[in-house]
C-alpha cells in the first residue's frame, strides 16, 4: 500500500494518519499503546487534526523519527511525555540546528536509532530499517513484522 497525503483518519486496524499541510504522520495504537511515525508539520494544525481522531498529545508515549527536518519534526514539542527516537547518523549533526533542542527539559529523552535496532513499546515491536537510496541517514520503521513506516 502506498500512502500519499491524505485527510486525517483511521486507515486500519491500529494505523491512523494525520495530514498536516505539506506532510502526513502517522499513528500506531495497540492494546493501550501508542507511537508516532514523525510528528507533523506546524503544531496547532498537529493538535487540530489528532482532535478529529479523538488522540491527546498526552497518549503518545513514543515518537519516532524517520529524518529530522522541519516537515517530520515540526510538531514534536507537542509530545512532552513522549521518548523522541531519532535516527543516529543524524542525530548530532541535525539536533543542533533544530528549534526544538533548545527546550529539552520538556522531554523524557531523545534516544539514538540506527539499522537493526528492535524496540519493544507494551505489544508494539518496531524495528529500524535503513533503506539506501532513500534520504541520507533516514529510517524507516517497521512494525510487528508486517507495517512498514518510511
Amino acid at each position: 500500500m502506498v500512502f500519499k497525503l491524505g485527510k486525517t483518519r483511521k486507515i486500519s486496524g491500529n494505523v491512523y494518519v494525520v495530514r498536516t499541510l505539506v506532510s502526513n504522520f502517522f499513528i500506531y495504537s495497540n492494546y493501550g499503546a501508542a507511537v508516532c511515525f514523525n510528528s507533523g508539520f506546524i503544531p496547532c494544525v498537529v493538535n487540530r487534526e489528532l482532535g478529529k481522531i479523538d488522540i491527546k498529545p498526552e497518549s503518545i508515549s513514543n515518537v519516532f523519527i524517520t529524518y529530522p527536518h522541519f516537515y517530520n519534526m515540526g510538531g514534536i514539542k507537542l509530545f512532552k511525555n513522549s521518548n523522541i527516537y531519532i535516527p543516529s547518523k543524524v542525530f548530532d549533526k541535525k539536533l543542533k540546528y533544530m528549534e526544538f533542542n533548545k527546550k529539552k527539559k520538556n522531554r523524557t529523552k531523545y534516544i539514538k536509532v540506527q539499522d537493526g535496532d528492535v524496540l519493544n513499546i507494551g505489544n508494539i515491536k518496531i524495528k529500524a530499517i535503513v533503506f539506501p537510496g532513500h534520504k541520507r541517514g533516514a529510517i524507516s520503521y517497521m512494525v510487528n513484522d508486517s507495517i512498514l513506516f518510511i
